[in-house]
């Protein structure tokens, strides 16, 4: 499963479906993406969330997408933060573990989150992609692709970093034997995460692996278990080649190597 956190309009995204942050009413009324979501998709997608009368916050339900570009809508209903100690980090993944079950009944391959709660409910950015993303790279394999779709740059970089802290995390803890794909797979995989194209030009694409292979070096030398400072160090270093690495124009020659990993 490939795994992007980029930055843009949830409303104009060419996924199968799309994942939005509700209100319990599923009317448009939990933020300024849910309004956009209902806008874009017209009294028909109104029309369909109110017949199915609510939801509880930690679900999701489903509807058509009508006028958005996405086939499917999944209106998530995340938990309003209220301190953290009420159950809202386990009502926020009940939330995308629904998400991720209803796209899976409708065969939906490429799946696109906004971020459920963060904007809209006050959850703070930094606990929900730490919760977030470890759930969605490692229950979200029946898909081929999914994207978090950010509202701005500060947002991409919390996601960004709480993905490269799972890979580091499991480079980390990952037995001899299986180290050396895992290397590989993660490398493909940090450099995708900020890649827009479908078909990244596969000489850029192999140099910025080889690029994070040699960034990432350094800690990959290092002796096992690595320390939590030593892998917070590494994501730093990580996130600031992300400022550096040139933007990976499209080609049409890379997706049999991607298909390979994911």
């Amino acid at each position: 499963m490939q795994f992007r956190v980029l930055v843009g309009d949830i409303t104009k995204w060419p996924a199968d479906a799309i994942v939005n942050s509700a209100s319990s009413s599923l009317l448009g009324l939990s933020g300024a993406v849910d309004r956009a979501v209902h806008k874009a998709g017209g009294i028909s997608l109104t029309a369909a969330c109110r017949s199915l009368k609510g939801c509880r916050t930690g679900d999701a339900k489903i509807t058509f997408g009508y006028k958005l570009p996405a086939k499917y809508v999944i209106h998530a209903v995340g938990p309003i933060w209220v301190g953290g100690k009420r159950g809202e980090e386990e009502e926020l993944l009940s939330c995308y573990r629904k998400s991720l079950s209803l796209a899976e009944e409708k065969g939906v391959r490429h799946l696109a989150f906004t971020s459920v709660s963060t904007e809209d409910k006050r959850y703070p950015r930094q606990r929900a992609a730490s919760a977030v993303v470890p759930l969605l790279m490692e229950e979200g394999g029946r898909m081929e692709r999914i994207d978090l779709v950010c509202a701005d740059a500060e947002m991409q970089a919390v996601y960004t970093r709480a993905a490269v802290l799972f890979w580091l995390r499991h480079l980390n803890d990952a037995h001899k034997d299986e180290l050396a794909d895992m290397i590989e797979e993660a490398m493909i995989s940090l450099v995708m995460l900020q890649v827009e194209t479908d078909k990244p030009d596969p000489i850029a694409f192999a140099e910025q692996v080889r690029s994070m292979k040699r960034v990432l070096r350094p800690f990959l030398d290092m002796s096992q278990p690595r320390g939590i400072v030593d892998i917070e160090k590494a994501a730093d270093t990580v996130m600031q080649s992300y400022q550096e690495q040139p933007e990976i124009k499209s080609s049409s020659g890379l997706e049999s190597l991607l298909q390979s990993y994911y």
